[in-house]
């Protein structure tokens, strides 16, 4: 059998951190195949879904010492891959080029968002880079939160921010990546700030650690979210604050790791009797991936 082939032709599936495991359940085929993907019925990407596919991407040419081939990108995707730093990463193979003045430009008009940043593995590094990701963040905040500007959010979103960053070289082992947009799908808008990396992830950076008792992936990730616990300090606050702030903002978490993952949403009604939704047998992708975010 030819590597075209074994094409795989991906489904719509890119439009929210929930849909996507539809993509994450692909990948052993696409391990196993000729490495080329048919994008053209792809319609929308998110930044958590192209986050995920980049890591998706890159665990395949670290396993294949190959890049996946992408075909017949629409247009539109495209464009927003390129905007975004996805294509610069070279973990994939474009088959089709665009010409520059088709190519989304950076102005004033696209400051809803930040492009994917790698954030490395050692503190030094990732200290810096962490640091513009900062200094790049309030520089387009008002762009990026237009419809829920206050007085306090963009600090909060900094502590986010660098509380999140900071995770990938303390605890992952391997480098990481941050975007964030501001987008709208049907009436709302949305902002999403995505912080994912394919290393050693929470459940396995807790199993060393005997005074802490956990049955499933899930049960840690909430531990991890709203208890003061790490497995490099004797108090871990990081997690807990980025809970407290999502609360407080009425926004919606969402973590992975490895086959499980947490859902906290505080957006709901009140009244509403349950905030926190934990799953156990999603299919098995490396590392951890968090989503932030904010509708109105």
């Amino acid at each position: 059998m030819s590597g075209s082939d074994r094409m795989i032709i991906m489904p719509d599936r890119f439009r929210d951190p929930y849909i996507f495991e539809n993509i994450v359940a692909m990948n052993e085929q696409i391990l196993q195949s000729g490495g080329v993907i048919d994008m053209s019925r792809v319609a929308f990407i998110e930044p958590y879904s192209m986050l995920s596919f980049l890591l998706m991407g890159r665990n395949y040419l670290r396993k294949k010492g190959e890049k996946i081939r992408l075909v017949n990108l629409p247009i539109q995707i495209h464009q927003y891959l390129n905007r975004m730093d996805f294509i610069s990463r070279d973990f994939f193979q474009i088959s089709e080029n665009i010409s520059d003045n088709m190519m989304l430009k950076r102005s004033v008009s696209s400051s809803r968002l930040m492009e994917i940043v790698e954030i490395p593995n050692k503190e030094r590094h990732g200290v810096n880079v962490i640091a513009s990701v900062i200094s790049l963040f309030r520089k387009r905040a008002s762009g990026i939160l237009k419809y829920w500007m206050n007085d306090s959010i963009v600090d909060y979103f900094v502590t986010v921010i660098s509380e999140l960053c900071q995770n990938i070289f303390e605890h992952s082992l391997d480098t990481g990546f941050v975007a964030m947009q501001t987008y709208r799908t049907g009436s709302e808008n949305i902002a999403r700030l995505v912080i994912s990396d394919s290393g050693v992830g929470i459940r396995r950076s807790f199993e060393a650690k005997n005074d802490i008792k956990f049955s499933t992936g899930a049960d840690i990730i909430e531990m991890a979210l709203t208890t003061p616990i790490s497995s490099k300090r004797e108090f871990g606050y990081g997690l807990c604050q980025v809970n407290s702030i999502t609360e407080r903002l009425k926004g919606t978490i969402f973590i992975r790791n490895d086959s499980s993952s947490l859902t906290a949403l505080y957006n709901r009604k009140e009244g509403s009797s349950k905030n926190i939704f934990l799953r156990n047998d999603l299919p098995h992708l490396d590392g951890t991936q968090i989503s932030i975010s904010l509708s109105s």
